[in-house]
């Protein structure tokens, strides 16, 4: 319990409205140079995953590859 009224609680980052726990999500990697970058993607579509993966890839130049795109469950 906190005595400050004004803090924050649980409730109300967790109530009705649709929220981060209520979205899909998919993760994209694309690696560059002998470095990675990861993108969480709001989406459940995996066809709009990719584009946003290759959107990330083509960002980074023509060497860089999609190394990974996969759903992910934000718990």
């Amino acid at each position: 319990m906190n005595k400050n009224d004004s803090a924050a609680t649980i409730g109300e980052f967790f109530n009705d409205e649709p929220g981060l726990l209520d979205s899909q999500w998919h993760y994209v990697s694309v690696s560059y140079g002998g470095k990675q970058m990861g993108l969480l993607v709001e989406t459940d579509n995996e066809d709009e995953a990719w584009e946003e993966a290759e959107d990330l890839r083509r960002a980074f130049g023509d060497d860089a590859k999609i190394t990974a795109v996969q759903r992910v469950i934000v718990q």
